[in-house]
C-alpha cells in the first residue's frame, strides 16, 4: 500500500470518526439520535442552529398542535406540558421572530402538515411595529400573501442544508461542548422545541436579580426607543393588514384548523417600559385593532393575558436577590408555570388563577373593559 493510498484512507477514517461522533451527539437536535443522560441528552448548543432546526423538526414530526411565537413562547410554554397531554405538540417558536416570520411558519404548517388540528399563536406588540420609510405601501393582498408564503423544502435541499454539518469541525467543537456541559445550567432546546431556560438560572445565580434585570430593562428601553419603528403611518397599519391576509387564507383554504391567538402575559414592569418609551397610545390602539379583527374572524379568538392578575403583578422582590420569581424568568419572559395557565384558558381547562377577569377575550363589547384594566394596572407598579 503506497503513501497516497494510506493518506487517503486516513482522511476517510478521520471524516468517518468525526461524522460518527457528531451524528451520535447531535448537538443541534437535527435528528435526535439516541439521547443518553449525561452524554448528549441536553442540547446545549442547539441555540446555534435553532432557525434551521426548529422549522425542520416541526415539519418532520407532523404534530397536531403547534405553538408559535418568539422567545417568550419558546421559554414560557412547554410542548411537554401536562396541559397538552394526549396531543402531539411541538414548540415552533424562534427568538426574535417578528410577525412575518411567525405567520410564515404558521402558513407552512397549515399547508404541509397533514396532522395539524390546532395552532396557538402569540401576538407581541413590539413585532407589530414597522419601518414605514422602507416600505411605504399600500400593499395589495397578493403582495402581502407572497410575503408570508414559503415553498416546501425538497429532500435534496434538506440534505444539502443539514448533513454537511455532520462533517464540520465547528459541529465537532459543539459536540464536545455538548458532552462537557451535560448537567450544567445552560439553555437546552428539548426534543419538542421548548427552551428550558438554563441561562436565566445561571445569570440570576451569578449576578442577582437586581443587576440582571437592569440589563434586561436597558435592552427593552433601547429596542422601544428606535424612532424609525412605529405602529402606523398615514392611517396605514402594515402588520394588521398582514394578519388579516393570513386569516383570509386560513378561513378559505384551511377551515378545519383551530387557531387560538393570545397576547403574551407581560409583567406589569413591562407595561411601564411601553408607557415610558412613548408607545402607550399605540399599544392601546393595537389592542382595539385586534378586537376589531377578532370580531371579523370570530372563529379565531384573541385572548389578552397582558392585564392585571396575581401573576402579572408578581413583585420583583429584589430583597430575595438570588431567588427566581414564581411566574417569570425576568420581566420580558414568563416561565412554564404561567404558560400552563395560558394553555388551560385557551383549551378550556380549569385554571388555578384567582383573578376572575383575567384574561379578557378581545371583542367589540369587551375591549374597553380590557383597556380600563390596562390603565388601572399602570398605577400598580412594583
Amino acid at each position: 500500500m503506497n503513501y497516497l493510498t494510506r493518506l487517503a484512507l486516513c482522511i476517510v477514517l478521520v471524516f468517518a470518526l468525526v461524522g460518527g461522533f457528531n451524528f451520535l451527539v447531535d448537538p443541534y437536535g437535527f435528528y435526535w439520535s439516541p439521547a443518553l443522560e449525561g452524554f448528549n441528552q441536553q442540547k446545549t448548543q442547539a441555540d446555534e442552529r435553532v432557525r434551521e432546526v426548529t422549522p425542520y423538526r416541526a415539519l418532520a414530526l407532523q404534530p397536531d398542535t403547534v405553538l408559535i411565537g418568539n422567545s417568550r413562547v419558546q421559554l414560557g410554554i412547554a410542548a411537554e406540558s401536562k396541559v397538552l397531554e394526549g396531543r402531539k405538540a411541538y414548540n415552533l417558536s424562534l427568538p426574535g421572530a417578528g410577525l412575518t416570520e411567525t405567520l410564515r411558519h404558521a402558513l407552512s404548517q397549515a399547508r404541509h402538515n397533514h396532522n395539524l388540528t390546532t395552532m396557538i399563536i402569540a401576538l407581541d406588540y413590539r413585532y407589530f411595529l414597522h419601518n414605514y420609510s422602507q416600505s411605504p405601501g399600500p400593499w395589495p393582498q397578493e403582495e402581502l400573501l407572497n410575503t408570508i408564503t414559503q415553498p416546501p423544502e425538497s429532500t435534496i435541499a434538506r440534505i444539502k442544508r443539514i448533513y454537511p454539518a455532520v462533517f464540520s469541525l465547528d459541529t465537532l467543537f459543539d459536540s464536545v461542548r455538548t458532552v462537557a456541559q451535560q448537567g450544567g445550567t445552560y439553555n437546552n432546546i428539548t426534543r419538542l422545541g421548548s427552551n428550558t431556560g438554563g441561562y436565566y438560572l445561571d445569570a440570576i445565580k451569578a449576578e442577582g436579580k437586581k443587576r440582571f434585570y437592569k440589563h434586561q430593562f436597558d435592552g427593552l428601553y433601547m429596542r422601544f426607543g428606535r424612532q424609525h419603528l412605529t405602529y402606523e403611518a398615514n392611517g396605514t397599519v402594515y402588520s394588521t393588514d398582514l394578519l388579516t391576509t393570513f386569516l383570509d387564507e386560513m378561513r378559505k383554504a384551511h377551515p378545519s384548523v383551530n387557531i387560538y391567538f393570545f397576547i403574551n402575559p407581560y409583567h406589569q414592569s413591562y407595561w411601564q417600559v411601553i408607557y415610558r418609551s412613548g408607545h402607550w397610545g399605540s399599544y392601546l390602539k393595537w389592542k382595539r385593532d385586534l378586537a376589531r379583527i377578532a370580531d371579523k374572524y370570530p372563529e379565531y379568538p384573541v385572548y389578552d393575558f397582558s392585564l392585571p392578575s396575581q401573576q402579572t403583578l408578581e413583585p420583583l422582590n429584589y430583597a430575595q436577590d438570588k431567588q427566581l420569581m414564581t411566574w417569570y424568568w425576568e420581566p420580558a419572559h414568563y416561565r412554564p408555570a404561567l404558560g400552563d395557565e395560558v394553555l388551560k384558558v385557551l383549551l378550556g381547562q380549569a385554571t388555578t388563577s384567582t383573578t376572575g377577569n383575567w384574561p379578557v377575550r378581545l371583542q367589540a363589547h369587551t375591549i374597553e373593559k380590557a383597556i380600563k384594566q390596562n390603565i388601572d394596572g399602570l398605577s400598580q407598579s412594583d
